[in-house]
């Protein structure tokens, strides 16, 4: 069993849900694909891309 299974059980387990292996692997899948997006995150350039503030207090404005 790898690492991902063991925490990926534990998860589940936690939250009193029942998988099989074929759930694993879709999750592993899935876990793996939006993992390696987030990874992008950590290379844009802050300068020439800046976060900007959003005011949660009223639905953004079209651009």
């Amino acid at each position: 069993m790898s690492i991902f299974e063991d925490w990926a059980r534990a998860t589940f387990r936690q939250a009193n849900l029942e998988v099989d292996e074929e759930d694993l692997v879709l999750v592993e899948l899935v876990y793996k694909g939006a993992l390696s997006q987030l990874e992008l995150l950590d290379h844009i350039d802050l300068e020439k891309f800046p976060a900007k503030g959003i005011d949660l207090r009223h639905a953004p404005k079209a651009t």
